[in-house]
């Protein structure tokens, strides 16, 4: 087997793994804003073993370019560039990861923003519990009647 179709194998399968990557992240995003806490752990930890994943294939990449005497850290690129003759797939297989990629760091920049919004939201939440204790009773007199320094959460760290 050839350089080229050594390299285009190892970088298929990266390929595939980002786009499973690009598949969850975008689902990650539906689970964010319904709120679905138990769904976002079991979908981080998917998250996790498609990274591992990549990990690995990207050490089997390093070991495939050493193996060649190619250092590295050289750009995919610069690899491309080198390579005699037909080129393959691989100029398709570098822009579709460039491409997603990107994709993926948009999402992951949406989804983190929704994070916050949610962890700002329940913080303000709390806030409004903890500063405000209103006594048990009915009518108009029970409206003023706070009772200060009295909160349910003990705010000391």
């Amino acid at each position: 087997m050839t350089f080229k179709e050594e390299l285009e194998l190892i970088l298929n399968k990266e390929l595939d793994v980002l786009k499973e990557l690009k598949e969850l992240t975008f689902e990650k995003t539906d689970i964010i804003i319904n709120n679905k806490i138990r769904d976002l752990e079991a979908m981080t930890k998917k998250e996790e073993a498609l990274i591992n994943q990549i990990a690995l294939l990207e050490e089997e990449r390093e070991k495939l370019l050493d193996t060649w005497g190619v250092a590295p850290n050289t750009p995919i690129s610069s690899i491309i560039e080198r390579i005699p003759g037909e080129k393959g797939d691989l100029p398709h297989i570098k822009y579709e990861m460039h491409h997603i990629m990107e994709e993926l760091y948009l999402r992951n920049q949406l989804n983190r923003d929704l994070i916050e919004e949610n962890l700002q939201w329940i913080d303000f939440n709390i806030n409004l519990i903890s500063n405000m204790q209103v006594q048990p009773g009915y009518g108009k007199d029970n409206k003023d009647n706070k009772i200060p320094g009295k909160s349910i959460f003990d705010r000391k760290v």
